[in-house]
């Protein structure tokens, strides 16, 4: 578990926060698995539109979008 679950919390929510976090083991796998998914399926709906003008944007943002989900489920690992 990543020390920013619990970051600038009391004692007591690191606690409830610990506890709610290890016994969530299957909806956090099916939460990093939904986020994988959703990695790959952004990677390949945009690779083919190079005629686009505005093509680097949308792989910016593509980036971007992967970035954050890939955060998340880093957050998501034991």
């Amino acid at each position: 578990m990543k020390t920013t679950w619990t970051k600038g919390v009391d004692s007591q929510l690191e606690a409830d926060i610990k506890s709610a976090f290890k016994s969530a083991t299957v909806v956090r796998g099916r939460l990093a698995d939904i986020c994988n998914e959703k990695i790959e399926t952004a990677l390949s709906t945009n690779k083919t539109q190079y005629d686009n003008p505005n093509w680097c944007y949308q792989q910016a943002d593509i980036i971007g979008y992967r970035r954050a989900l890939e955060e998340i489920v880093s957050l998501l690992e034991k």
